[in-house]
C-alpha cells in the first residue's frame, strides 16, 4: 500500500458523505437509495459498502462526526447565577456546524441527533444546577428537558431568522425569557 492510500480512501468515504448529504437535504431518509448515493457520488455499489452498511450508517457517522464539538464545550460556571459563555458556546458549535445542524434538527431531520444533543447538554447542565435548587431528581429531569429544548430551539430559530438581532441581545434575552418572573410580568394565566 502508498503512501496515498490512506489519502484516497479518506476522500472517497468523504465523497460518498457529501453525496449522501446533498440528497439528505432535499428529501427524507427513507427516500434516498444507495444507488442514488453513489450515482451522485460516481463510485460504483461496492466502493459505498466498503465505507457504509447502508444510508442509516452514513448519517450516523456524519452524527458521531458532529457531536465531539457539543460534548468538549466547557462546564457551566456553578458559582455564578448565570453563565453567558454556556450560551455562547452553544451558538458557536452550532455556528460551526450550522449546515448539518439546520437539517439535522428539521422537521424532516433526524430526531434521534436531537435525542443525543439534549442528552449531552443535560448531563452538563444537571452538574450545574443540582446544588443549586431544591427539588426532587423528577423535576429535576422535567427542568433539564424544559431548559435544553427551549435553548436548542431558540439558536435554532436564531440561525433560521439570519440572526436577525446580535448574539450580545440574543444572550440575556434567552436568560429573561427562562427566567420565572418574565413569564409573571408577561401576566400569562397558566390557570385558564
Amino acid at each position: 500500500m502508498n503512501k496515498k492510500q490512506p489519502e484516497i480512501t479518506m476522500m472517497t468515504k468523504q465523497t460518498i458523505k457529501d453525496a449522501f448529504w446533498e440528497l439528505y437535504k432535499e428529501k427524507k431518509i427513507e427516500k434516498i437509495t444507495v444507488k442514488d448515493i453513489t450515482l451522485k457520488a460516481g463510485y460504483n455499489r461496492s466502493t459505498f459498502y466498503a465505507y457504509f452498511t447502508d444510508v442509516y450508517d452514513i448519517l450516523e457517522q456524519i452524527e458521531e462526526d458532529l457531536m465531539p464539538g457539543i460534548e468538549h464545550l466547557p462546564s457551566i460556571d456553578k458559582s455564578r447565577e448565570h453563565s453567558p459563555d454556556f450560551f455562547k458556546n452553544i451558538i458557536t458549535i452550532y455556528e460551526k456546524n450550522s449546515d448539518y445542524y439546520s437539517v439535522l434538527l428539521s422537521e424532516n431531520g433526524d430526531p434521534r441527533f436531537s435525542i443525543k444533543m439534549k442528552n449531552v447538554f443535560k448531563s452538563m447542565m444537571m452538574e450545574a444546577i443540582t446544588n443549586r435548587v431544591n427539588i426532587s431528581p423528577e423535576e429535576i429531569d422535567y427542568a433539564l428537558e424544559f431548559l435544553v429544548g427551549a435553548t436548542l430551539s431558540i439558536i435554532k430559530h436564531w440561525f433560521d431568522q439570519n440572526k436577525n438581532i446580535p448574539m450580545e441581545q440574543l444572550i440575556p434575552l434567552m436568560y429573561k425569557l427562562m427566567d420565572n418572573r418574565f413569564v409573571q410580568e408577561l401576566d400569562i394565566d397558566m390557570d385558564r
